[in-house]
């Protein structure tokens, strides 16, 4: 476990590319148990980045040590590294296979590097260095050699370098130490430290930037002023009108009768429930909210695209908008949807805002 902390040693190709495989698969495998919560897997994704930095660092430099490499080709794979670790909430499968060969090359290049010169020293699990003594007294520690004296007890082994092995600092010790010294920017120009911090601030705001951004530019209420202003009585809207909902559905307005539409799970096209005859899918038979309020759809179809289509009556239309912007969700079909943010969206066009302030 310490050889992970140590930067004076050399690593053989497969151990190189083993950290570096491990630290990237640990790290996707901890932040995709939090894609459920967006803002929660971004800024925990960012940390493991920074948490792993140290190991991917050290060896990287190990490696670079044993075949005498410099500048970029040990920039990239940690770079590599960090970035498609602090990318997973982002990426889609697509991107992520991308990044995948992009990373196997970064790390490639360097671990398929021939040695500089022969390695004459002793080499455990693919490291060399001041800690493969204890490394090999661990190993060795409690091994007991066999005896052909059937009476005579076997002589305890003494361990190697005991007192070296003892003196050696925990393995948290030795993180923090590599921590720190990784984060040593006293040599560093001042202009590389300010892009180091723009970076680590733009890194902060990911996560959050989107739904900033799109608060900003939501467009503001026009105003119409005129001279003499009347009270004028709201007109029950007529028109058609379509409205996406945050959770992946739609509501269609056709002359004051409100459609609920949404993609299911692939279904033969026609006729799932009939009011009139009660027959069908006796899970559409109801829209039922979270407060157990349910309302009945006289009619669901699927289309040949599999998206259901629930219609309600005209008289049903301005009470279910009222409870998709009151209540946290509703089933319909078998399916749950969420209501988070629909109040929001209901307000953003002006045909079913009418049903909220009646």
């Amino acid at each position: 476990m310490k050889t992970l902390f140590c930067v004076k040693g050399q690593d053989s190709p497969l151990r190189f590319a083993a950290i570096l495989g491990m630290s990237l698969a640990g790290g996707a495998a901890v932040t995709s148990l939090f894609l459920g919560a967006p803002v929660v897997g971004r800024y925990l994704a960012l940390v493991l980045a920074l948490l792993l930095y140290p190991v991917i660092r050290a060896a990287t430099v190990r490696r670079a040590q044993e075949c005498a490499a410099k500048g970029w080709p040990l920039v990239l794979p940690v770079a590599m590294t960090l970035v498609f670790i602090a990318a997973v909430p982002y990426l889609t499968s697509g991107a992520a296979m991308l990044l995948l060969v992009l990373w196997a090359g970064a790390v490639a290049q360097l671990a398929l590097r021939p040695a500089s010169r022969a390695q004459d020293s002793v080499q455990v699990n693919g490291y060399r260095g001041p800690m493969v003594q204890s490394v090999a007294t661990s190993v060795n520690r409690n091994r007991v050699e066999p005896s052909l004296a059937g009476d005579s007890a076997p002589a305890p082994q003494q361990p190697v370098l005991a007192e070296e092995s003892d003196d050696l600092p925990d393995s948290v010790s030795l993180y923090l130490s590599l921590w720190r010294d990784s984060m040593n920017l006293s040599a560093m120009p001042m202009a590389a430290k300010g892009a180091l911090v723009l970076v680590l601030l733009s890194a902060l705001m990911a996560p959050v930037a989107p739904g900033i951004l799109s608060a900003m530019m939501a467009p503001e209420p026009q105003v119409v002023e005129t001279a003499q202003p009347e009270i004028v009585e709201p007109q029950r809207p007529r028109a058609e009108a379509i409205l996406k909902m945050p959770d992946s559905y739609w509501l269609w307005m056709t002359k004051g009768a409100l459609t609920i539409r949404w993609q299911g799970d692939e279904t033969a096209a026609g006729q799932v429930w009939d009011y009139a005859t009660a027959e069908g899918d006796a899970s559409c038979a109801e829209l039922m909210f979270n407060d157990d309020s349910a309302y009945r759809p006289y009619r669901v179809d699927v289309e040949a695209d599999s998206y259901f289509m629930a219609n309600f009556s005209p008289l049903d239309t301005q009470i279910i908008i009222k409870q998709l912007a009151r209540r946290g969700s509703f089933t319909l079909c078998g399916y749950d949807f969420s209501l988070k943010g629909s109040t929001k969206a209901l307000k953003s066009q002006s045909y079913f805002e009418w049903y909220l302030n009646q």
